[in-house]
């Protein structure tokens, strides 16, 4: 049927109606007037493809990508840069009213990136062998499949990062290496993982394995220093043992065999309202396994952004006396932050990202972070209870963003200011609606997924006051008024949209 697309939906997909149905439609972009086939058709919307433009969108541009087309790593690449900005601002503002209930003026234009090609640090492929063939291919999915889109050039990495694929692939071939077979669960190599730092452009590969320490080939080493030799930006050579079914790409176990355990990366700022001591950059230890944005240079804008909501609302000179950084990583926005308290408090529960974390310090001579390894549900109430009173509480969690658990303790600390960084606006919108009621969400009245994923998701609807409770099933004293939301495009070419929303402490009948 004939449709015209109207605007870009969360999950990165084009939305138009078909006689008052949604309808959800992938490669499309607001404006195009097309002709789509409708695939699956529900109750409350459909999934369509493209078959034929007949009036294409003043905002779509040549895709960068050869493979765009079959590639599913990226979604956005047909749409002008403007265009992408334009969208990302509008999937945050609809969640913010949609899900959160809030105004959506509190929310800004999109902060892009000066380059949105060529910016990603970090790439993990997954492998494969043609029927019959000890090639190795490695790259990307085909969109909604499985199937595997063998890359050698990709417009949104390094050519350094394109290189080291090359190498990698040539080597395991050259030591027949079998790739992984996610049904019969045979052959050793499942993904080529790597991590690259911007500052000096050296590459830090992992080699994620169908194995155990005990069952490994005895050729790996071999294997691992021949790759340093090929390829002089390829400094270390580690191994991660995942022998479990499904598809998880790390297993818990990483082990370096050639070269060195970590790389170095650099963030700074050039925006003169940040100290002098951020201008000249902070150094990061960054091992196999740890977080770590992307996007170097978008994430040192995300942070200083984080910067300036954190503390441009003080008198000159002025320091708060405790900063909390929820779900801190290898401290990236603890170290950057540390300047503007007297003490904070970093909380992280992944062990090497904590290990990486105190070294990170050490290595600024910063003295003034204290980093705790625990669950942010657990140790937020263990704050509480030691009477430690926060000023500030900065949350950066995953992407089904904060339990309630972690809401009831956020209630209780009650610090005064909250930055809340999230990657996915409907789960940001969520937790935005309960901060703003001050309750706490009944365990398991929740949902984490977009909006139009699944029929009747919890985060298509906002969150119910009467059938909310805090811990002792009132309301609590203090709610949190959302008065900022900042988008910043760390994923250029994707739906992905990363966001700073800033809000202050009220009392529930509206006062500071």
């Amino acid at each position: 049927m004939e449709l015209t697309i109207t605007s870009m939906a969360p999950g990165g997909e084009a939305f138009g109606k078909a006689d008052e149905l949604p309808v959800f439609i992938s490669r499309g972009a607001p404006g195009d007037v097309c002709e789509v086939e409708l695939y699956d058709v529900r109750k409350k919307f459909a999934k369509g493809k493209i078959q034929r433009l007949i009036t294409p969108s003043s905002q779509r541009a040549e895709p960068p990508c050869k493979l765009f087309k079959v590639c599913g790593g990226c979604q956005w690449q047909h749409i002008s840069y403007e265009g992408q900005l334009e969208h990302k601002t509008s999937i945050v503002k609809q969640a913010i009213t949609h899900i959160g209930g809030l105004d959506q003026s509190v929310v800004d234009p999109c902060v892009g990136a000066e380059d949105p090609l060529f910016y990603r640090n970090k790439v993990q492929f997954p492998v494969r062998n043609p029927q019959g063939s000890n090639r190795i291919l490695a790259g990307y999915y085909k969109q909604d499949s499985h199937e595997l889109v063998n890359i050698k050039h990709c417009p949104v990495q390094s050519q350094e990062l394109d290189a080291m694929l090359e190498t990698v692939k040539e080597v395991l071939e050259e030591y027949d290496i079998s790739a992984y077979d996610e049904k019969k669960r045979t052959g050793l190599i499942r993904h080529i993982h790597a991590r690259q730092s911007r500052a000096n452009r050296k590459i830090l590969l992992t080699l994620v394995l169908n194995c155990t320490p005990e069952t490994q080939p005895d050729t790996l080493q071999e294997l691992a220093e021949l790759i340093l030799v090929r390829d002089e930006t390829i400094v270390g050579v580690a191994i991660n043992y995942n022998d479990r079914p499904g598809n998880r790409i790390l297993g818990d176990k990483t082990e370096v065999i050639a070269g060195g355990d970590s790389i170095e990366e650099v963030l700074k700022t050039t925006n003169e309202r940040l100290p002098g001591r951020l201008h000249k950059g902070l150094t990061f230890k960054l091992s196999p396994t740890s977080f770590f944005q992307v996007n170097t240079e978008q994430a040192a804008r995300l942070l200083e952004i984080v910067y300036l909501e954190a503390y441009s609302h003080l008198p000159e000179g002025e320091k708060l006396s405790l900063v909390v950084d929820a779900y801190a990583g290898v401290g990236a926005i603890s170290l950057w932050l540390a300047g503007g308290c007297r003490r904070l408090i970093a909380v992280e529960d992944y062990p090497q990202a904590v290990i990486d974390g105190r070294l990170n310090a050490e290595t600024n001579q910063i003295s003034n972070v204290e980093f705790i390894e625990g669950d942010v549900a657990t140790v937020l109430p263990q704050l509480g209870d030691m009477g430690e009173q926060a000023d500030l509480v900065v949350l950066d969690p995953p992407r089904k963003g904060v339990s309630p658990e972690v809401i009831g303790a956020l209630l209780d600390l009650a610090p005064a200011r909250i930055v809340y960084v999230s990657c996915n606006p409907s789960t940001l919108a969520r937790d935005l609606k309960y901060l703003a009621l001050g309750i706490v969400p009944q365990a398991g009245a929740v949902s984490n997924n977009e909006p139009g994923e699944t029929e009747g998701s919890g985060a298509e609807q906002s969150p119910d006051p009467d059938t909310a409770s805090s811990g002792d099933g009132k309301r609590g004293k203090f709610g949190y008024k959302t008065v900022r939301i900042q988008p910043i495009d760390l994923f250029p070419q994707t739906y992905h949209v990363e966001s700073v929303a800033t809000l202050e402490r009220v009392l529930l009948d509206g006062s500071l």
